[in-house]
Parts: structure tokens; sequence; C-alpha cells
């Protein structure tokens, strides 16, 4: 009978811990289920944190694109600026000074200007291949960054584990997760942020590119046009015309004399003088001579 109670005994002992290991087993549905929320809320965050950074680097570039517009823009200004004014001094020579040397000159102008938009070109080009692989970079890092978030799995915690056997290892293991899911979202700004601003920082090195191609550029416009002033002077005997007083050097081609009609103005036509009438002059009339004294009757 003492064995047989002690048997019982043993037998309600294990049942008690396998229903309370049950009950801990059942409390690892109850952690999943705070989990799942938390992990759609993270997803969300994700999603909407990485469209934000996306829209971020377009700032980036639009404001890049802008800025290189407007050095583009200048270095026209300036080589257009540049080529008129050398222009002046060829087209402004006197007629003493051989026009087939001018005209060489004209086309060495020509020349060189179109050679300076080749090199202009150039520099537009790496610009563009510089700007479409940081703009592939920039998506590919979010693309990255995103997924590894969105990917964070939950039923990564049973790997190894027994639901049966040791549940509350699981459970632990969730509520890490959780822990883990809440935190995330202040990392993951952190990491995109750090992104567009390394993406900015890089796009900035490719605008200081640019500049220094197109200030190359410039450079040699200048001498080259330069080269043109010194052959004038050398070569077709020409002279360097004093500084244009408007301080905007403007072609100067050769002045058009045009024929201007000379219009009378308008005056209101005069009406002849009359001329008077002819007086009619009656001749006197002689005088009756008075009677002598002695014809007195």
């Amino acid at each position: 009978m003492k064995a047989f109670a002690s048997t019982a005994a043993l037998l309600l002992a294990v049942l008690g811990v396998t229903l309370a290991q049950r009950e801990t087993s059942l409390r690892v549905i109850e952690a999943l289920r705070e989990v799942h929320p938390a992990y759609r809320e993270l997803r969300n965050y994700v999603v909407n944190a990485v469209a934000g950074a996306k829209l971020n680097s377009s700032e980036v570039v639009f404001k890049f694109n802008v800025d290189i517009a407007e050095r583009k823009e200048s270095f026209l200004q300036s080589a257009i600026k540049a080529e008129s004014g050398v222009l002046r001094q060829v087209n402004g020579q006197s007629p003493e000074v051989e026009t087939t040397c001018l005209s060489f000159l004209r086309q060495s102008v020509d020349v060189n200007m179109n050679l300076a938009g080749v090199s202009f070109t150039n520099c537009l080009n790496n610009v563009d291949a510089a700007l479409s692989e940081e703009v592939v970079r920039i998506y590919t890092e979010l693309q990255v960054n995103e997924t590894s978030y969105v990917n964070l799995s939950v039923y990564d915690v049973f790997r190894g584990q027994n639901v049966f056997v040791n549940p509350q290892t699981i459970v632990d293991r969730l509520l890490e997760k959780l822990s883990a899911l809440q935190q995330a979202p202040v990392e993951l700004s952190l990491e995109l942020a750090e992104l567009v601003d390394a993406f900015e920082a890089r796009l900035g090195d490719v605008r200081a590119a640019y500049a220094g191609c197109l200030s190359l550029n410039d450079k040699l416009l200048e001498q080259t046009l330069n080269t043109v002033l010194v052959q004038l002077q050398q070569i077709c005997l020409g002279v360097l015309l004093p500084a244009d007083s408007t301080g905007q050097p403007t072609e100067t081609e050769p002045a058009e004399t045009e024929t201007t009609e000379t219009v009378p103005a308008d005056t209101e036509p005069t009406e002849p003088a009359e001329t008077p009438e002819p007086v009619e002059t009656v001749p006197p009339e002689p005088e009756t001579p008075a009677p002598a004294p002695g014809d007195v009757k």
C-alpha cells in the first residue's frame, strides 16, 4: 500500500510538471501573438521610412542638377563673351589690314569654340555617368536596408527548440524579438539618414570634378583665343582696339550704311499770292484854256 501511495504521488507530481509545461507551451502562442502586431508596425514603418529616404535622395539629385545647369550656363556665357571680345578686335581693324588674314582668324575662333563645345560635352558625359552610378548605388543601398528589416524572421526562435520540451526558451526568445522590433525604427532612421548624407557627399565630389573640368576647358579656350589676338598683331599686322567703354565686348561687324530716303517735311501747300487786278489809268482830260480877254464878247 505504501509503495502504491508513493507511485501515485510520483505520477501526480509528473502530471503536475507536465501540465505546467503545457501551460508554458500555450504561452508561446500568446507571446507570438504579441510579436505579430509589432512586426506589422515595423514593416509599415520601414516602407514609409525608406520611401521618405528615396524622396530625400530625389531632392538631392534635383539640387545637384540645378547647380550643374547654373555652372553650365556660367561657362557658356563666359565663352560667348570671350569670343565676342576677340571678334570685336578682328572685325574692328582698319581697311589696310589684309582681309584674307582676318578671315583666317575668324575661322580659327570658330574652330576653337567648336572644340570647346566638344570638351564641354565630355564634362557633361562624365557627370551623367557618375550621377547614374550614384543613383543606382543609393537605391540599392536603400533596398538592401529595407529588405533587411522587412524580412526579419519571427519563426527563427523555434529553430532547434521543442515547444513541448523547452517552451520557456521559446517564450524568452520571442520577448527578445519583440524588444528588437520595437528598437528597430530608431536604428533604421539613423541608417537611412546616413545613407542619404553619404549620397549627397558623393554627388558633391561629382560636382567638384565637373567644376574642375569646366575650369580646365575655360583656360584652354582662353589660351587659344589669346593666341588669335597675338596672330592678329604679329601675322596680320593689326592693332588691338581700346577696351570697349561699355565693358561688354560685342562683335563688331562692318558698318552697313543704310540709304535713307529724305522725306520732305509735310508742309501745307501755300496758295499763290493773288495778283492785284490791273488798275485802268484814265489819262487826265486836258484842261480847257481860259479865253483871252479880247475874246470875250
